[in-house]
C-alpha cells in the first residue's frame, strides 16, 4: 500500500491541535481574570499554576481522542462540514473527561467559570486552525503540490459521476489522469485518455503511475469487478471502490464494520445521534411554547366546535409514524359524528359534505391541525417531517408505490417539505413521495427552519394548492 496522506501533514495537524489547546487554556484563563473584574465570580484568581495539570491531561486526551475519531486520516474526500462536526465531539470528550477527572481530584483548582470559557475558546479556534490547514493544503495544490493522480475503472454513468465529483471538489488535491475499461480503448472521454482493457489494468498503472484508482462500474458488471480489484491486488496503489447504490433507491447511506467486513446502510436518515438530539430539543421547546401562545385560541376553537355541532371536540385517529409505529393522531373535529360509519376511511376532499361549516374553515386555515402540537410534546411526532397517513391507506400506498414505506425512517410532522411546497390533500400521491423523500435526503436544521417560515408565511391553503397545480406540470424531481 501507497502512504496514504503525508506523515509530515499528520505531524503538522497534531502539533496545531494541541498549539490550538494550550492557546484555549491561555485565553481562557484570561477570561476568567475578566470575569473576575466584571463580578461574574466572588472568588479570587488562583494562580495560572493550578491549572497545568488539568491541561497537561487535556493534551494527553487530546492526542488519544482525536487519533481514536481520525481526525488525523486522510481527509481529500471529507467535507469541512464532516471534519468540523467530528472536531467539535473530540473536543467536548476531551473537555468533558478533563473537568470531570479535575473536579473529583483534591490535587487540582477546578474553576467552573475558567473551564466554561476555555471550552468557549476552543471550540471555535479548533475549527479555525482546522480551516486555515485546508486554506494551506488548497494553496499548495493550486501550485501542483501534494497532489494525487487518479484513474478511474469504467467509463460509464456511475464512473462519470465519479470524474465530474473530482473536478467539483478540486479541494481534496485528487486529479483524474485517464479512464480505464475493456470498450472504447484508444478513445477520449471528457478529455481523458481511455485505456485497458481490465484484464491488463495492472500493465496499465506500471506503465502510467496513479495514486489511486476508483473502481465505479455497476453492479451488473460483478465479473470486470472482480477481474479489476483482482489484478490491482498485485499492485501497490491506493483502491477505492464505489458501490453502485444509486441503481437502487436509498435515502443516504453510512458505512460500518462488522467482523472486518463493511457494512453500508442503505436506509440511512441525517437525523440521528447528535442531530437527532438537537431536533428533538428543538421540537420539545418549541411545542412547548406554541401550547402556551395558542391556548387561549385552541380554546375558542373548542368552544365554538362545542355550540356548533354535536359531537367531541377532539378527534382522534390512529395513523404510523417513525418505523410505521401506530399512535393516535389529535386533531379539532370538522366532520359531523360518525363521518366514516358509510365512507370508510378516505383521503379528505376540498369539498367534502361530510365536514361542518366551522370544520372547512378549520380546514383551510390548518387550525384543525394545532392540537398536534401534543403529539409532537410526547414525541409520537416533529415539527417537521413527512405527514402522517392512516394504516388503512397505507397498506393500499405501499403496494402502489414500494419506496412509500421510506417516509417512515424520520418522525412524521405537523407540516412538511410537500405540504409547504402546496401538496397536501387530494394532490398527486407520487410529487408529494418525492418531495418528502427530498426532504429526508437533504436534511437539515435550516431546511427545517425554512419549511416552518413557509408554513407560516406562505398564504393560504388555495393559493398553496394553485401553486402546487402549476409545479406539478412544470417540475421534475427525481423518481421515487
Amino acid at each position: 500500500m501507497v502512504k496514504r496522506y503525508n506523515r509530515a501533514v499528520v505531524a503538522l495537524a497534531g502539533a496545531s491541535d494541541i498549539l490550538t489547546a494550550v492557546a484555549a487554556w491561555v485565553i481562557g484563563y484570561f477570561l476568567r481574570y475578566l470575569g473576575g473584574l466584571a463580578g461574574l465570580t466572588q472568588h479570587p484568581l488562583p494562580p495560572f499554576s493550578n491549572f497545568a495539570l488539568p491541561m497537561v491531561l487535556s493534551l494527553v486526551l487530546l492526542v488519544l481522542v482525536f487519533s481514536r475519531l481520525d481526525l488525523y486520516g486522510p481527509k481529500r474526500t471529507k467535507s469541512l462540514l464532516a471534519e468540523s462536526g467530528q472536531l467539535v465531539r473530540a473536543v467536548c470528550i476531551v473537555w468533558g473527561v478533563t473537568y470531570v477527572i479535575a473536579n473529583f481530584s483534591r490535587q487540582a483548582t477546578v474553576s467552573r467559570l475558567m473551564m466554561a470559557s476555555v471550552l468557549a475558546v476552543w471550540l471555535p479556534l479548533g475549527i479555525a486552525t482546522r480551516l486555515t490547514g485546508r486554506a494551506l493544503l488548497r494553496w499548495f495544490r493550486r501550485r501542483g503540490r501534494n497532489l494525487h493522480m487518479a484513474a478511474i475503472a469504467g467509463t460509464g454513468r456511475l464512473a462519470q459521476k465519479v470524474y465530474q465529483g473530482l473536478l467539483r471538489n478540486r479541494w481534496t488535491g485528487i486529479q483524474p489522469a485517464y479512464f480505464v475499461d475493456s470498450q472504447g480503448v484508444g478513445q477520449t472521454l471528457s478529455g481523458l485518455e481511455v485505456l485497458g482493457p481490465f484484464e491488463k489494468i495492472d500493465q496499465v498503472i506500471a506503465a502510467r503511475p496513479v495514486d489511486i484508482v476508483f473502481v465505479a462500474l455497476r453492479r451488473e458488471r460483478h465479473e470486470d469487478i472482480r477481474e479489476v480489484l483482482d489484478r490491482l491486488a498485485t499492485t501497490a496503489v491506493d483502491v477505492r471502490f464505489v458501490p453502485d447504490l444509486k441503481s437502487s433507491y436509498v435515502l443516504g447511506h453510512d458505512v460500518s464494520v462488522l467482523e472486518g467486513l463493511p457494512v453500508i446502510s442503505m436506509t440511512h436518515s441525517p437525523q440521528h445521534g447528535w442531530d437527532a438530539l438537537l431536533k428533538r430539543m428543538f421540537d420539545v421547546v418549541a411545542a412547548a411554547v406554541g401550547i402556551a401562545l395558542l391556548a387561549v385560541p385552541m380554546g375558542v376553537v373548542a368552544l365554538i366546535i362545542k355550540l356548533s355541532s354535536p359531537g367531541r371536540v377532539f378527534y382522534r385517529q390512529w395513523r404510523a409514524g417513525l418505523g410505521g409505529k401506530r399512535f393516535r393522531i389529535i386533531k379539532f373535529r370538522t366532520m359531523v359524528q360518525n363521518a366514516e360509519k358509510h365512507t370508510g376511511p378516505i383521503w379528505a376532499a376540498s369539498h367534502d359534505p361530510r365536514a361542518t361549516r366551522f370544520g372547512r374553515f378549520l380546514r383551510r386555515t390548518s387550525l384543525d391541525e394545532l392540537p398536534q402540537l401534543f403529539n409532537v410534546l410526547l414525541g409520537q411526532m416533529s415539527l417537521i417531517g413527512p405527514r402522517p397517513e392512516r394504516p388503512e391507506l397505507i397498506e393500499r400506498f405501499r403496494k402502489q408505490m414500494p419506496r412509500y414505506m421510506l417516509r417512515h425512517q424520520v418522525r412524521a410532522g405537523l407540516t412538511g417539505w410537500a405540504q409547504a411546497n402546496g401538496f397536501r390533500g387530494r394532490t398527486s400521491l407520487r410529487k408529494r413521495l418525492q418531495y418528502d423523500l427530498y426532504y429526508i435526503r437533504k436534511w437539515s436544521f435550516a431546511l427545517d427552519l425554512r419549511i416552518l417560515l413557509m408554513t407560516v408565511f406562505g398564504g393560504s391553503a388555495r393559493r398553496a394548492a394553485r401553486r402546487a397545480a402549476r409545479r406539478e406540470r412544470r417540475v421534475a424531481l427525481p423518481g421515487p
